[in-house]
């Protein structure tokens, strides 16, 4: 049976409704060689295929990260990757037919619980796209919760997280101030802070709480979450976060994975799906999708996110990865990573580096280099397979730490430096 979704007719009525004579008219402003055909090579037999993938591949250099701003590079075990190639988790989506789907569930539901026990809040969603539109995700929250409509940032929040937020509050027609009154929807802190430092948050959650606002917190590097405070216990009302950390490999930006926690009088608030734990009518424990008169399929533009599709298969690799990790494994992560940073520091300062960090810092920190050095400084060190940080004005630089970064990489690294200078 033949089914076509328009006609000719159909075409023509619609071309004249809009004013147009044929569809190429829609297209007329693009460039001529767009609409050339693609210059293609021929087809390969799988031998010939998987040749020409391993020459492209060997084009790839490793190198040694001591770059994070945001992407983390942390030992994954094995075991995540395979276990999420299974054909029973092996979908971006949260499944909807509960009754053919307990196994996911079941995985996002432990998701929502680590997230909550980490963060130290009540209730978690099942994941969003990644952290900065959490962020994004979280301010509309607050602005829906409240009514309000200004936002207070305080200083030290990734760039890249800002200009996010920026395109997400001139949609929803919210300002960005610098001071906290009575028309301030919520104040946002990243702790640690995008140059590493920890923040003391409880005085910033009292002073929003004080207008009537929201605090939220958000976590960049979550595996900092095994050793610090959890927000949840300083004041925070919203936590908010990217969980790349948690199983997922530095890979040209994506996918990633958001994550968000809210204390339980929010919860008609948060956005995304939602898992559940209930019983059947035999007492059978069973795992579902709630509380969904809250979303948009079903509250439509009065919802306070349009997000549907999220990014489950992240979200169960990083579930996978705690569960793998446990209690002791995660803290000795951050343990780890902590220690490297500080070491790191520690011997540049020794030969010549500014520490500009004032307060404690977790993995990351930023230096300023002898005053020139730094452009030839990092080109030294990228020519001998070294990412030794992310370059910011006037000598200045931001250098990370994890579990990978051993003592003797560590030591490669400031004799390097040593060379160049």
């Amino acid at each position: 049976m033949n089914y076509s979704p328009i006609t000719e007719n159909d075409k023509e009525e619609m071309l004249k409704r809009i004013g147009v004579r044929s569809i190429n008219d829609l297209i007329m402003d693009l460039k001529p060689s767009l609409n050339e055909k693609l210059d293609l090579s021929k087809p390969m037999s799988e031998l010939e295929l998987v040749e020409h993938l391993r020459n492209i591949s060997q084009k790839n250099k490793i190198m040694k990260y001591f770059i994070g701003a945001g992407a983390y590079n942390h030992y994954i075990p094995s075991a995540v990757h395979h276990l999420i190639m299974r054909g029973e988790f092996l979908t971006g989506y949260t499944p909807y037919q509960a009754e053919m789907n307990q196994g996911t569930l079941h995985t996002m539901y432990e998701f929502q619980s680590f997230i909550c026990l980490l963060t130290g809040m009540d209730i978690a969603n099942a994941s969003l796209y990644e952290g900065s539109s959490a962020l994004a995700e979280a301010v509309l929250l607050c602005s829906s919760y409240n009514g309000r409509n200004c936002i207070c940032i305080k200083e030290g929040l990734n760039p890249q997280y800002l200009e996010v937020l920026k395109t997400y509050c001139e949609g929803a027609d919210l300002k960005i101030v610098n001071e906290i009154n009575n028309k301030t929807a919520c104040v946002i802190a990243q702790n640690p802070d995008f140059y590493g430092s920890i923040e003391n948050l409880q005085y910033v959650a009292e002073q929003a709480h004080k207008v009537g606002a929201l605090f939220i917190t958000c976590v960049v590097e979550p595996t900092s979450l095994a050793i610090l405070e959890p927000p949840g216990n300083y004041g925070a009302d919203i936590v908010v976060g990217e969980g790349q950390s948690f199983g997922i490999p530095v890979n040209f930006g994506g996918p990633y994975l958001g994550f968000m926690a809210v204390k339980s009088f929010l919860l008609k608030k948060i956005p995304g799906r939602i898992c559940g734990m209930t019983t059947d009518s035999k007492g059978n424990k069973g795992f579902v999708l709630t509380f969904q008169a809250r979303e948009q399929h079903i509250r439509r533009e009065r919802a306070t996110s349009n997000i549907t599709t999220n990014v489950a298969l992240m979200a169960i690799a990083s579930t996978i990865y705690l569960a793998l990790m446990g209690r002791k494994g995660l803290i000795n992560v951050a343990k780890l990573s902590y220690s490297r940073a500080h070491l790191l520091q520690n011997k540049l300062k020794s030969i010549g580096f500014e520490a500009l960090n004032k307060k404690p810092f977790y993995n990351e920190f930023y230096m300023k280099a002898p005053s020139g050095s730094l452009e030839n400084i990092s080109s030294n060190l990228l020519k001998n397979g070294i990412l030794g940080g992310l370059d910011l004005d006037e000598d200045k630089i931001l250098i990370c730490c994890t579990e990978l970064n051993t003592v003797q990489d560590i030591e490669s690294y400031v004799s390097l430096l040593k060379e160049t200078k």
